[in-house]
């Protein structure tokens, strides 16, 4: 809970100088020269899914039980190969990505920013290693630390980024973004220094091993890129640039809003798994945190109909009326995080202490609710694209609820 209440604080100084920042340089940008950021979120996010091994997410619902039990060699096991494995993949990944980094520049920028988007795929090697750190010190219920190298990239570093746009430009404002991944990891990597071990991790049979008893996360890992990132990609690929800038705009917003619900709620979940074998304290928990999650529903609809008053001015404002239907955008964005407010606690606790199979199952029926939609109002009609986001979350609504109504470890929230 202290951690949550922390992790508030930091969010609301931290969302207040992301959208200074997001906003700001939006505002100042054709709408198709800010899509350059979209191509970036496109390479980092898919080198992000498509490295994970599902190791950080066996250690999240583990480790901490490990710790209870004195078993530090398996964690450090654990860590050791997350890191690294997270690492070499990651590189593959980025050169598989230069295909994608080729077509965009030939075919959405004219042959323009290819040494940049090169950079971008090279530079997003460390974006997998330091989201693996991220996840194993939440493994460790250590979500502050985790939080500060968050928004020490996708917020501190961007108000840094944002000073060097107003005296060097653009792409020194990107170039910024780009590279401060690599230094927070060499920073952070002395957080989890004692948990480093290589025994039993370099090798083709650790390595496949791994691979096979985490193989549920890992897919679960691939499967979720539908519904966090292959919008961007398809709109970069088939939409023009000024579609791509203010969809990568909303989608920014979007992002803000997601971390601000799980900085809240994972804390307080990832917690419980010291309890997962006391069934009784685990139901007495979950209940506290379900009326925490329902008051923060019930703000979250207040400060929907003020959101909706003030909408257009804030556009005006940050002078984004260049951004074609970022106000729909915007709005349907809003209404997917509410939704995603009363979904979190149960597809949580799902993920964390139902069999692996369920967490599997609920990310493969989320992708498919989010994709089939998306791809039919991308031919139809683009500016209710985000629409499939709140069309996912609410079905999973459903879907959570049925699971604790069925399932025999379920809890009567």
């Amino acid at each position: 809970m202290k951690q949550s209440v922390g992790l508030v604080v930091l969010q609301i100084i931290g969302i207040i100088l992301g959208f200074v920042s997001v906003f700001v340089i939006a505002g100042d940008l054709p709408a198709s020269v800010y899509a350059v950021l979209g191509i970036y979120n496109v390479i980092s996010s898919t080198i992000l899914v498509f490295s994970n091994t599902g190791i950080e997410t066996n250690a999240i619902r583990n480790i901490l039980n490990w710790l209870e039990k004195g078993e530090l060699a398996l964690i450090k096991k654990t860590v050791t190969q997350a890191i690294f494995y997270r690492t070499i993949l990651s590189a593959i990944i980025s050169l598989l990505l230069l295909i994608y980094c080729f077509y965009i520049s030939k075919y959405k920028f004219s042959d323009k920013y290819l040494n940049l988007f090169i950079f971008m795929s090279f530079a997003s090697i460390f974006r997998g290693t330091n989201d693996s750190i991220v996840l194993l010190l939440r493994a460790f219920n250590n979500y502050l630390a985790a939080a500060f190298i968050t928004y020490s990239i996708n917020v501190f570093g961007k108000i840094i980024a944002l000073i060097l746009f107003f005296y060097f430009g653009f792409f020194a404002y990107v170039s910024f973004i780009i590279v401060l991944p690599l230094l927070i990891t060499v920073l952070v990597l002395y957080k989890l220094k004692d948990y480093i071990s290589f025994d039993q991790v370099i090798g083709v049979n650790f390595f496949m091993d791994s691979m096979k008893s985490n193989k549920a996360f890992s897919l679960s890992s691939y499967i979720s890129f539908v519904f966090n990132n292959l919008d961007q990609m398809i709109v970069s690929i088939f939409m023009k640039n000024d579609i791509i800038g203010s969809f990568t705009l909303a989608k920014n917003f979007f992002d803000i809003g997601k971390v601000f619900v799980e900085n809240i709620f994972d804390p307080m979940i990832q917690n419980l798994v010291k309890y997962k074998e006391n069934i009784k304290l685990l139901q007495k928990k979950i209940i506290r945190i379900n009326k925490i999650k329902n008051i923060l529903f019930i703000l979250a609809i207040i400060i929907f109909f003020v959101f909706v008053g003030y909408l257009q001015n804030l556009i005006v404002l940050f002078n984004l009326e260049n951004y074609k239907y970022l106000n729909i955008f915007l709005l349907i964005v809003y209404l997917s995080q509410i939704a995603h407010v009363l979904m979190k606690v149960k597809y949580n606790y799902i993920a964390l202490f139902f069999p692996p199979k369920y967490y599997f199952i609920l990310t493969l029926l989320y992708s498919i609710l989010n994709i089939i939609p998306m791809i039919i109002i991308l031919i139809f009609q683009v500016k209710f694209i985000f629409v499939s986001v709140l069309f996912a979350n609410l079905v999973m609504i459903l879907i959570t609820n049925h699971l604790f109504k069925s399932e025999k470890l379920r809890l009567d929230l």
